[in-house]
């Protein structure tokens, strides 16, 4: 009886915890902007034509969905996302040609993992000339 119990209260919380859990959509356009991140106005890259690029807001359980549009010309580009554990989703993160391929320009990547940290993420290319 304990054991029936115990499996129900167990049953529930995880219903409970897949009911709180959401999907976290972005859809971010990668290209150059100009901004002045050390003083000194420059071409640099930013996220739906604005930098500092903007902030992904989830909790942990969440599902993260980002689209990424890489729009700077002739330069690859990918995220990199620290402390996140892609738990069943390594191919999601890493450095360019080590972990995941670069998204070539004109070309869009999405990446679909679930939160278990929170933490932050950078951008990789090959080249820093625009």
């Amino acid at each position: 009886m304990i054991q029936l119990r115990l499996c129900s209260v167990l049953g529930l919380l995880l219903l409970a915890s897949s009911a709180i859990a959401a999907t976290v959509s972005y859809d971010w356009d990668v290209t150059w902007v100009n901004a002045s991140p050390d003083g000194f106005e420059r071409p640099v890259i930013g996220i739906n034509g604005a930098w500092p690029c903007p902030t992904i807001a989830a909790n942990v359980g969440d599902t993260i969905v980002l689209t990424i549009n890489n729009l700077l010309g002739n330069e690859t580009t990918g995220i990199h996302f620290h402390g996140i554990d892609q738990i069943n989703t390594s191919w999601m993160d890493g450095a360019n040609g080590v972990a995941q391929c670069s998204v070539p320009p004109n070309s869009s990547i999405t990446y679909r993992f679930l939160t278990t940290l929170m933490t932050w993420a950078n951008t990789r290319m090959v080249s820093e000339d625009p």
